[in-house]
């Protein structure tokens, strides 16, 4: 990818040649992908944000084992620069959809002085001309059940900030759910193992789980939809939304307006 020389937030940003933003941190560079979600019908709902990750030798990095090998500290900088990129560069696409973006615990919760970045956060998509009524925080099932109530309570505090909120990999614990059902987010994602066990004849668990999520009042996604098979048998169960490989790969999104 060529990048261009625009440096921008004392050089931790720049533009590629196509003018999306990057990011760079410890020798690493940092780009947006956006994965597609559906509706039933096949219109779309909007795009996940996920962060691509290179090192200084130009290999891939999987982004959660590159976070997971930082510092608490250094892992919530990495995390705010890259939504800070993913936000600038939806934004620039001018889709009229949703966003959803993978948070840091950290992100929701306070901190020793009682403060979070959700205000940051909001002034970031004030600033670009997103409403944060179109944006959903999407964290998982364990960190949920794990964290407790200070969670919870920074979730439900970004809830009335006007964000949405999607728990991701429903169902990976085998767990009760009791937090994310006292949570009642927005949206449920049901964890890909589900619908691989569905298709394998275990067709018990995945609707107990889909009604479960229903009768507390959350929109269901399912997840690594692969195969048409897979999308029929999902829609025959009545689930609402739809992420896959089948329906759409992560991707840059086109620049319609530099910001």
């Amino acid at each position: 990818m060529q990048l261009s020389t625009l440096p921008l937030a004392d050089g931790m940003l720049f533009r590629d040649a196509s003018g999306r933003y990057c990011a760079s941190l410890g020798g690493h560079r940092f780009f947006s992908a956006f994965q597609p979600i559906f509706y039933k019908g096949g219109s779309l709902f909007g795009y996940e944000a996920l962060l691509r990750v290179v090192d200084e030798g130009g290999e891939w990095q999987p982004p959660d084992r590159y976070l997971g090998n930082l510092s608490a500290e250094q892992a919530q900088v990495a995390d705010r620069l890259a939504r800070l990129i993913h936000v600038r560069n939806f934004a620039q696409s001018r889709l009229e959809c949703c966003l959803t973006l993978n948070l840091l615990a950290a992100t929701v919760q306070e901190d020793h002085r009682g403060r979070t970045h959700l205000p940051m956060l909001k002034s970031l998509l004030q600033s670009v001309e997103l409403d944060s009524g179109g944006v959903i925080f999407e964290i998982p099932e364990f960190e949920v059940e794990q964290h407790g109530q200070p969670l919870l309570d920074g979730l439900r505090h970004a809830s009335e900030m006007g964000f949405g909120l999607a728990v991701d990999d429903f169902g990976a614990l085998g767990s009760r759910h009791g937090k994310t059902s006292e949570l009642c987010p927005d949206i449920l994602k049901i964890d890909r193992s589900l619908l691989l066990d569905y298709m394998s004849g275990e067709t018990q668990r995945l609707p107990a789980l889909l009604g479960q999520g229903w009768q507390i009042g959350c929109r269901m996604l399912v997840e690594g939809v692969e195969t048409a098979e897979q999308l029929e048998a999902m829609r025959a169960l009545g689930v609402e939304l739809y992420q896959g490989f089948y329906l759409g790969r992560p991707g840059e999104l086109a620049v319609a307006r530099q910001l």
